[in-house]
């Protein structure tokens, strides 16, 4: 009995079938847009649970920004680092506090119609951070640490026009404060009761935006100084606040920022 030997399967079928699942991964790319930048300027601190004077002083942030969008989607997404630190001295300049944090930004926002030249972007951020205020005088709970997340409604308005014959872009955002959730000690408590002891007491607080009025904005001019070559420089308004178990804090924070900025492509395959 003979047997039927498997049939090939044509070039002209092979060829097909990877037609089709080229098709079917389409290429698409992505626009991106970041920013890199450092600033300096001014720090006001309290707290209440290290001293009850004010500090003023000197800091340093750094700042990334990345966002992204596809095309034909009126939605963006944005991701901030924000790293800050400064040190400050009390109105007498007998005593000194440092600070220093790290907050994570992760925001979706939706463009609007455009206006002429002007773009709206409404959306919110969840920011998530951690931090520590260290008092150098203090012998007794010398330090505080601060670690919160909070939900903020967002808006960024964008407006492009040249200068100089070069191509430039105004951009100003502002973050507000809706919900979230804090670590603090509550009064008159130390950290060894708290992770030695374990002695709990409203530690994990929720909170809105009146027990953290905690507000955000950002002002900067893009400029293209060449094909390849965009730099930035702006403003940032950071004023974190929290009054929760009977304790207050505040850090504001006023920066020069200068930095560059890149667009790039990103191309990913989607069926």
């Amino acid at each position: 009995m003979n047997k039927q030997k498997p049939k090939k399967k044509s070039s002209w079928s092979v060829m097909a079938w990877m037609v089709a699942v080229a098709l079917w991964s389409c290429p698409v790319a992505a626009q991106t847009l970041s920013s890199y930048q450092v600033g300096m300027g001014s720090t006001n601190i309290l707290d209440t649970y290290l001293s009850q004077e004010k500090f003023s002083g000197t800091g340093f942030t750094v700042l990334g920004i990345t966002e992204q969008q596809k095309p034909g989607n009126r939605w963006a997404s944005i991701v901030q680092n924000q790293v800050n630190f400064s040190l400050a001295e009390d109105r007498a300049g007998n005593d000194s506090m440092m600070e220093g944090a790290y907050n994570f930004f992760w925001g979706r926002y939706r463009r609007l119609t455009p206006i002429g030249r002007l773009q709206l972007m409404l959306g919110g951020l969840a920011n998530a951070g951690i931090g520590f205020t260290y008092n150098t005088r203090n012998s007794n709970n010398p330090a505080q640490a601060r670690l919160g997340l909070l939900v903020m409604p967002s808006a960024v308005v964008i407006e492009r026009f040249s200068l100089f014959r070069r191509s430039a872009m105004l951009r100003y955002e502002l973050d507000l404060p809706l919900v979230g959730v804090a670590f603090s000690p509550n009064y008159g408590q130390s950290y060894y009761e708290i992770f030695s002891q374990g002695n709990y007491d409203h530690n994990v607080v929720p909170t809105t935006f009146v027990s953290a009025p905690t507000f955000r904005q950002q002002l900067s001019l893009n400029y293209n100084v060449s094909r390849k070559l965009t730099l930035s420089l702006g403003y940032l308004g950071d004023y974190q606040q929290l009054q929760v178990n009977n304790l207050k804090q505040h850090i504001y924070t006023h920066r020069l920022m200068v930095g560059v900025v890149r667009r790039f492509t990103i191309k990913y395959y989607q069926p």
